[in-house]
């Protein structure tokens, strides 16, 4: 592969505490101190240079500053979850606020809050990995008794410093890029450098630091970094690089310069991961989420292949801005304020048998003051639909009772999955070969498998997946599809995948135009008859949980003893739906099919404070 910048390449096996991160900062602001230039980095002290990293408990807890930052409440843990939204499956239907809901409207500007902070954050966290990059191979222990491990740091160090520029260029475009630490007498006025020369850097970084990073076998935890998230991070930049996006200046939508090379590299990194056979998929796809919402890490199946440590009360609002809405009433599980909305064609769209659909997006919520603690059918109004895998009922232990108003779940967050392994190897597979071969055909079915009911297996895995194998074109809409089921409700994948397939407005579109559909009870919508005119619903022995008898059949209008009957979406009376007419035009109203505009604009700030070598070059 083509290198554009010379480098020079040398490189806890105990399961993390969900209170690492108040002592990683204990451990790591003592030697980091912030510095006012443009890029927001962070400079290092003789004693850091010196002395950290001879010492692998203080290199250690240098590192570990790195994930600090990774789950600060800048980055993944609030802030940049907003700039992922606006998709067809997860958006918000807010009011522009000037500042996050603004961005993931596609309608932010140079002055629109968090910017600046997203963006500098960023570079901190660069700045800290560039740290541990430059001093650990000149270190005492990078040979000797402590080399294995000093090497592992060293490549968790370049994987985070890899994922920080992946944010950086699937947000902004191309970006300033800096591989050395800051220095005494450095140029902080950077300029952009063309994003596939920095891809081109970083996959080529990827595969340099595999050898020095163990399997999750020997690390025992989802927390840190192990080989298969190095090679399923580089599987995943190669793809986006190998797909379209938005170029600055010439404002022209294209593919990575070789992006034929590309999905070679991301074909190659998931069949090795597949034929490690080191992870598998969790046999019941809502254990994964239940797991989470325990404080659980699965050691068994490993399909969470690195996820953002978070810590109950103190970091990580999932459940809280995120998912299932709860009543400022709840006293039993708690508040959940969420922003966040999924439409109602994304629930109509899963096959009956799909197990995933009641998991990723429900029509009950515990949203209903009048039934505080107890689930409520959602409006009939189709504005309610919520992304679910995150929801404050699985917290266990609960967080109710004087934690209700508790911000702080502390629920990781995953950032890879084995099942997106094994669905970017289907991908690369179907691209590379002009078509599905047998080995794309089995790792959709094994996604599908997991997903769909046993007694259903011949029609919607084996027959379903030789039906869309026919031509290349089917296969890949397949895969579009198969992202957003598996992914949807949560995860927060749509909006990258998007972009790199060229379908954003596509999409977008097709989502409003479903919706509307829906709402007018038009036959030509492709799901027509799963829509029910009427919702009959009872509450089960247990007084708090509900029972659905038709989530997805019309049934005749007639009452249905021992159930509650609901008016459902069709039935919306007219001035209803001019009401949820303006709420979807609010969706993405920012974005411009013509202009493609997915990049996100440079705080005025930051431009201000460059010397004239930054501008918004990227906003058509």
């Amino acid at each position: 592969m083509r290198q554009v910048f010379k480098k020079n390449n040398p490189f806890r096996s105990l399961r993390m505490k969900k209170y690492w991160i108040i002592i990683i900062f204990v451990g790591s602001l003592g030697v980091l101190n912030s510095c006012d230039d443009y890029l927001q980095t962070e400079s290092r002290s003789k004693f850091t240079e010196d002395t950290s990293f001879d010492n692998l408990d203080f290199a250690t807890k240098m590192v570990n500053g790195i994930y600090a930052n990774i789950a600060s409440t800048v980055l993944y843990d609030y802030y940049l979850m907003y700039y992922k939204f606006d998709t067809d499956i997860e958006f918000s239907i807010n009011n522009d606020d000037g500042g996050s809901m603004q961005l993931a409207h596609y309608a932010g500007n140079e002055g629109s809050a968090t910017l600046k902070n997203v963006w500098s954050y960023l570079y901190q966290t660069i700045e800290r990995a560039n740290i541990c990059i430059d001093n650990l191979p000149r270190s005492t222990i990078w040979t000797g008794e402590n080399e294995t491990k000093a090497k592992a740091l060293y490549g968790e160090a370049v994987t985070l410093r890899a994922l920080c520029y992946y944010e950086l260029i699937t947000n902004w475009g191309d970006v300033p890029f800096l591989v050395k630490s800051t220095q005494s007498g450095d140029n902080f006025y950077q300029p952009k450098i063309d994003r596939d020369s920095i891809y081109e850097y970083l996959i080529q970084d990827l595969l340099d630091v595999q050898a020095y990073v163990p399997w999750m076998a020997e690390t025992q935890t989802t927390e840190r970094i192990s080989k298969a998230f190095v090679k399923g991070l580089r599987a995943r930049m190669a793809l986006t690089y190998a797909g379209y996006s938005l170029r600055n200046g010439t404002f022209e939508t294209r593919r990575g310069r070789y992006w034929e090379d590309y999905y070679k590299i991301a074909n190659n990194e998931c069949r090795e991961i597949i034929e490690s056979k080191k992870h598998q998929l969790n046999p019941s796809f809502e254990n994964i989420f239940k797991l989470l919402h325990a404080y659980t890490q699965d050691m068994t199946y490993k399909e969470i292949l690195f996820d953002v440590a978070f810590g109950r009360l103190y970091s990580g609002r999932l459940g809280r801005f995120l998912g299932m809405p709860f009543s400022s009433k709840d006293t039993k599980y708690g508040v959940g304020l969420n922003q966040f909305r999924v439409g109602p064609c994304y629930y109509y769209s899963f096959d009956r048998e799909d197990t995933r659909r009641n998991v990723s997006v429900e029509l009950y919520d515990y949203n209903n003051v009048n039934t505080a603690s107890k689930q409520s059918l959602i409006s009939d109004n189709s504005l309610n639909f919520w992304p679910c895998k995150w929801r404050r009922s699985w917290l266990s232990p609960t967080m109710g009772g004087s934690y209700k108003d508790a911000g702080y779940t502390g629920v990781n967050f995953p950032l890879m999955r084995y099942s997106d392994i094994l669905l970017m190897y289907a991908e690369t597979e179907n691209e590379i070969n002009n078509g599905p071969t047998p080995a794309a055909k089995e790792a959709l079915s094994l996604v599908r498998r997991r997903a769909m009911t046993p007694n259903s297996w011949q029609t919607t895995v084996v027959n379903y997946v030789d039906s869309v194998s026919l031509t290349k074109t089917n296969f890949f809409n397949a895969i579009v599809d198969e992202r957003a089921w598996e992914f949807g409700g949560g995860e927060l994948y749509r909006k990258v995948d998007l972009v790199r397939w060229n379908l954003l407005g596509a999409k977008l579109d097709q989502m409003k135009t479903e919706w509307r559909k829906i709402f007018n009870d038009d036959p030509t919508y492709i799901h027509h008859s799963k829509v029910p005119t009427y919702i009959f619903w009872k509450y089960n022995n247990d007084g708090e949980t509900i029972d659905i008898l038709n989530p997805d059949t019309r049934l005749p209008s007639t009452s249905i003893p021992g159930y509650t009957r609901n008016a459902w979406i069709p039935l919306m009376s007219e001035s209803r739906k001019v009401v949820v007419g303006q709420n979807i035009d609010k969706i993405a109203h920012g974005f411009d099919k013509t202009k493609n505009n997915h990049l996100l604009p440079i705080s005025a700030d930051i431009i201000s404070a460059s010397n004239g070598v930054l501008s918004n070059d990227q906003m058509p």
